[in-house]
């Protein structure tokens, strides 16, 4: 099943620039599919698909047939009557590719006569190896699981591709904002229905060809066992699987809260050394995510500890139990997966910005706390997300308080699941959770 990606027209402009182009993303989020479509779409070029999960290609080109290879596939040598595109999956996984497409592309460079496109689920290795061999030479890209857009569109298709991020980024007043929601008002009921699944199952595109809880459960138990073997077993510093797993298991029960690194390693009973190292390796696979405080101008007063993200829902779902929202809502985590919906969301905007953008939580240590503050300089945009349907005084007065104490922040935004409405006086325009597609 192939869906349209909100971020399709970047990865696409990528593709057309002569520098290699890496997708990065977890596993099974759509980045194979994305290339093989693009490539479906262009069946006039001449393109080469290579895989490093299989052991035949990785051991050829351990034996620096790389080159050979294309030629091979394509039926041409390299520099022949066509251009070459040459589309390496999982590229992390062979660590002696990356030189060869270094020399591959240094040879060719500027007689436009092949094209890399690599995509890899481990952010680690192919940083790292980017770094050493293809510094100045790749560009790296990430796609993620569905939005709420994206999910939406599987069955809608007649929905646009513009997010609400983009007029918010766009300088608009809320006022405009609040026209877009009043125009999209007719899919209410399918977007907060979908959101709700996005809550419990995932962005995963698989996720929605699977008809029943019990297989949504099934598939998500096979991506945890999968994402084990094939990502993390075979990495040598990983010496023992179970701690890995009861890892996950930790930091989905405390997803979205202030890690206490401290009670981990002693429910774990392993070294801080050994947490910092596994914990690494989560997010290097792209399944993990901290965010950071932000400092601002409270220096003293603010909380310094992370809070922690493992990021798919349906993951969540699965090594919690919690799998429904009456029970999510009765456990009062809710609020947690509401925050990694998100986060998700957020990802997703800021990987098709062409601008450094990092995003923050805000404490003080009185207890004083916005959820998510994007800082996109010279502009921060604070975000305040609460599943509740009405809004929270408490949660509007810490909102209040952070655009008083930031004055880079011109507006704040409280995203909830009532209506759309703007306080001028305090700056803050409430969106309704839904209207984010």
């Amino acid at each position: 099943m192939y869906s349209e990606r909100i971020n399709k027209e970047k990865l696409i402009s990528s593709f057309l620039r002569g520098y290699v182009t890496a997708i990065l993303g977890p596993r099974r989020v759509g980045k194979t599919l994305f290339v093989k479509h693009y490539a479906e779409q262009h069946p006039e070029r001449l393109w080469v698909m290579l895989n490093m999960d299989i052991m035949k290609e990785r051991i050829r080109i351990q034996a620096q047939e790389l080159e050979i290879m294309i030629e091979e596939k394509a039926l041409q040598k390299i520099g022949g009557a066509k251009k070459i595109w040459v589309v390496i999956d999982e590229a992390q996984k062979c660590p002696e590719v990356f030189d060869q497409i270094k020399v591959l592309y240094d040879q060719f460079k500027g007689e436009d006569k092949i094209k890399f496109i690599l995509t890899g689920s481990a952010i680690l290795s192919l940083h790292q190896f980017s770094a050493e061999s293809l510094a100045g030479r790749i560009e790296l890209h990430h796609l993620y699981e569905f939005t709420l857009r994206e999910a939406a569109l599987v069955k809608y298709q007649n929905l646009s591709l513009t997010s609400l991020f983009d007029l918010i980024d766009g300088a608009k007043h809320p006022e405009e904002i609040g026209q877009v929601i009043h125009e999209l008002s007719p899919f209410k009921p399918m977007l907060s229905k979908q959101l709700e699944e996005l809550l419990i199952w995932s962005g995963l595109p698989e996720i929605f060809e699977i008809p029943t809880e019990e297989e949504k459960i099934l598939y998500l138990s096979n991506y945890i066992q999968t994402y084990l073997e094939k990502d993390i077993r075979p990495i040598q510093t990983i010496t023992d699987l179970h701690l890995y797993r009861n890892l996950m298991n930790i930091i989905a029960e405390q997803t979205g809260s202030v890690r206490e690194d401290q009670k981990i390693i002693e429910a774990l009973g392993c070294t801080r050394d050994t947490l910092k190292k596994y914990r690494g390796y989560l997010g290097s696979t792209l399944q993990y995510q901290d965010v950071y405080p932000f400092i601002g101008s409270t220096l003293k007063r603010v909380v310094k500890s992370p809070k922690g993200y493992l990021l798919n829902n349906g993951i969540v779902s699965v090594l919690t139990g919690l799998n429904q929202i009456p029970l999510l809502e009765k456990s009062g985590l809710i609020g947690h997966r509401f925050e990694n919906w998100f986060l998700n969301e957020l990802n997703t905007w800021l990987a098709r910005e062409p601008y450094r953008a990092e995003i923050y939580y805000w404490r003080l240590s009185t207890g004083t706390e916005v959820d998510f503050v994007l800082e996109r300089k010279p502009k921060i945009y604070p975000f305040e997300v609460t599943y509740k349907g009405i809004p929270d005084r408490k949660k509007i007065k810490n909102l209040y308080r952070f655009l008083a104490e930031e004055p880079r922040a011109e507006w704040g935004y409280y995203i909830y699941r009532g209506n759309f409405q703007v306080d001028e006086e305090k700056k803050i325009c409430f969106i309704p959770s839904w209207a984010i597609a």
